[in-house]
């Protein structure tokens, strides 16, 4: 109650604002604190208020657009309807003896051909329509195409009037390499399915009309008023004479099938000069509602009846030998019609920023498995490949770059890899066995996309400040993947190495050279001392990690408590240099098989170099710690080099040459040492 009379307070006309904020102050502090409060819990209901007008508003605007929705197809269908009942009448009165309406003659019906087969000279893809026997052209002339709901201009377009249906030609981009080539076909429509409506002078739209063709509408626009008007009538007068020939063959057809009823006598008539005539009649009207129910079907989204359906009738085509005008005519319309059908099944597979990309490779399937029926395999491949393209591409978008880098390497592995096997699976499913050229595209698309793939791959593990370990699992990551692919029979791995070669060899340099730097300065400290622990927790973690790595004897080497045997050193090195062949192993392919096998040489030897030094060191001697000192290279050779032996052979499938060697080295530094003490005696 109190937040509505505070309300009604607010929003009267006679508010005092200095008045309220002065009876505010003077309760003091708390006054101020509780107007607050108020008014705070009086915003928050507004704005909760408003939140439910807009909800409520939003619900009526979507029942009002498929309201008005509903309502455009019922006034397409209503003019419609009136447009042949005008056809009708203006049939009866051209039929009727005051009618005085002068038919096109013969000779300009010639010209009009003439006309129609040098204007088809200019325009590209358009010799399909030249193929209907009796076709002509009657007006044409130059248009602007505009957008339907901001009349802003879209295209320059040329539009050729038939004596049956509406030819649109865009022009060329530049038409001087083409030769006498000016203008592109877009589409034709027959004249049934039209209708021409006025459009209005408003604001900058002017001499302008709008052609309906279920279930599209598109505005032109032309230069004058002049040139509205003619297009205006010649398209009306146009399909009245259509309406009327169309007529008379019905009434042709109906008169045939009179002609072809036995007599009551049982009598027939073998000598009848229309029986020919009158089999290509009825044969041919069992189709003339076919483009029709093809439209309706196209309008529905049914592609997969639209095939069949299409399907049915070029078998009956096929059935009709005599080639006559008519045939021909309503081939010609169901050729448009499955262009038309192609050009929206192609589209199907186009991804445009209004459709969402999440959806899966399902959602391509019906466009693909109809373009193959319609015999348009290779055009279905192209598309059906650059759509999965155009998802990889937004895929990667939304991967953010965040975190460590081996955690996004693995994401985006499991997304790009993911996807292409995924589009193998479809792509089987959807493509017979029969088309090979179009599975050699798959490989190639695949190869394609994997180049695009390894770009970003590479900028985001080799492009970075990215520690050899990280790379080398990254690395790990993407060959693991590759190796998946292979179950939808698509092996990607030998590439993939091909691509990444250079930056593998130069990391694999870079992380020998590291490692036998640090070695060397170890060694330079090294002082051939047991390793003493202060306290009994570091002890212990060092025995887990060296557990860990594969050492489980390293407890025998303790003693007093918080000794062990081995100097700092070699304790150091049996650590690192598991781990430095680990991911040399991880980082190895064939081409960089030579550079591993260098890296482990140097390693061990380095080592050993260090190890034979201290032997023939006078200071060592004079201490004794010869012992001491072959006690560790014992450790290194039984221990150490066995485990390192172990992993080199479960990673590269093959025992490794040079540390064999290495047990050849260690041998030296026993004799070495025999022969120190020998000489010392």
């Amino acid at each position: 109650m109190e937040g509505a009379k505070l309300l009604e307070a607010l929003s009267s006309e006679d508010f005092d604002l200095e008045k309220y904020v002065n009876t505010l102050t003077v309760e003091g502090d708390d006054g101020l604190l509780e107007g607050r409060q108020k008014l705070q819990a009086l915003s928050d209901e507004t704005k909760r208020a408003l939140k439910r007008n807009v909800y409520e508003n939003y619900l009526k605007f979507i029942d009002a657009a498929k309201e008005i929705y509903i309502l455009e197809g019922e006034m397409y269908q209503l003019n419609h309807m009136l447009t042949e009942q005008k056809n009708m009448m203006t049939y009866i009165m051209e039929n009727s003896i005051a009618s005085d309406k002068v038919e096109m003659s013969i000779a300009d019906e010639e010209d009009s051909r003439k006309n129609l087969a040098f204007l088809m000279e200019k325009v590209e893809g358009c010799s399909h329509v030249m193929e209907v026997s009796g076709r002509h052209l009657v007006h044409d002339g130059d248009v602007v195409e505009l957008e339907v709901e901001s009349f802003a201009q879209l295209q320059k377009c040329h539009m050729f009037l038939l004596n049956d249906s509406l030819m649109l030609a865009s022009w060329q981009a530049n038409p001087n390499k083409r030769g006498p080539i000016k203008y592109k076909f877009l589409a034709l429509y027959e004249l049934d399915s039209l209708a021409i409506v006025n459009v209005r002078d408003v604001g900058p739209v002017k001499n302008a009309f709008k052609v309906l063709m279920f279930p599209d509408t598109r505005i032109y626009q032309v230069d004058n008023p002049k040139a509205k008007r003619q297009w205006l009538e010649y398209l009306e007068e146009v399909k009245k004479k259509k309406a009327a020939k169309d007529k008379a063959r019905r009434e042709a057809l109906a008169a045939a099938e009179k002609r072809d009823m036995p007599s009551p006598l049982g009598e027939t008539n073998p000598s009848n000069p229309f029986e020919e005539e009158s089999d290509q009649l009825i044969s041919i009207e069992g189709l003339k509602e076919v483009p029709e129910d093809l439209d309706v079907l196209i309008a529905q989204r049914d592609f997969e009846g639209a095939v069949d359906q299409i399907y049915e009738v070029n078998a009956k085509l096929q059935e009709v030998m005599v080639k006559s005008p008519v045939l021909r005519e309503y081939s010609a319309r169901v050729d448009q019609r499955v262009k038309q059908l192609t050009d929206i099944l192609m589209q199907e597979l186009l991804v445009s920023p209004e459709r969402t990309m999440r959806a899966g490779t399902n959602s391509a399937r019906t466009a693909v498995t109809q373009l193959i029926r319609l015999g348009k395999s290779a055009q279905a491949c192209q598309l059906f490949l650059k759509n999965r393209s155009t998802v990889i591409r937004y895929n990667m978008r939304q991967l953010k770059i965040e975190g460590a880098t081996n955690l996004y390497i693995r994401r985006l592995c499991e997304m790009f890899f993911g996807t292409l096997q995924e589009t193998c699976k479809e792509f089987y499913k959807a493509f017979p066995s029969e088309f090979y050229g179009c599975f050699s595209g798959v490989i190639v698309w695949a190869r394609e996309e994997l180049e695009a793939f390894v770009e970003v791959y590479k900028r985001q593990v080799f492009g970075s400040k990215s520690g050899i370990p990280t790379i080398a699992e990254c690395v790990g990551i993407a060959r693991t993947s590759c190796i998946k692919l292979q179950d939808v029979g698509l092996d990607l791995e030998f590439i993939f190495n091909s691509l990444i070669s250079e930056d593998v060899e130069r990391c694999a340099l870079d992380h020998t050279n590291n490692f036998l730097l640090k070695s060397k300065q170890r060694a330079e400290e090294d002082n051939w001392q047991p390793m003493q622990f202060t306290h009994r927790n570091k002890l212990n973690s060092l025995l887990d990690t060296m557990i860990n790595a594969g050492f489980t004897d390293i407890e025998s080497l303790v003693y007093d408590g918080l000794y062990i045997s081995l100097t700092e050193n070699s304790l150091t090195f049996c650590r690192t240099v598991i781990l430095f062949l680990d991911d040399l192993c991880k980082l190895n392919q064939p081409s960089i098989q030579y550079l591993v096998d260098s890296g482990v040489q140097q390693v061990w030897s380095s080592q050993i170099s260090h190890i034979e030094k201290s032997l023939n060191s006078a200071l060592y001697m004079k201490e004794n710690k010869n012992k001491f000192i072959l006690k560790n290279a014992a450790w290194l050779e039984e221990k150490v080099l066995a485990v390192a032996e172990a992993r080199y052979l479960d990673s590269v499938g093959y025992p490794s040459t040079e540390m064999k060697h290495m047990h050849r080295s260690f041998g030296k530094l026993k004799s070495l040492a025999m022969a120190y003490q020998a000489e010392l005696v």
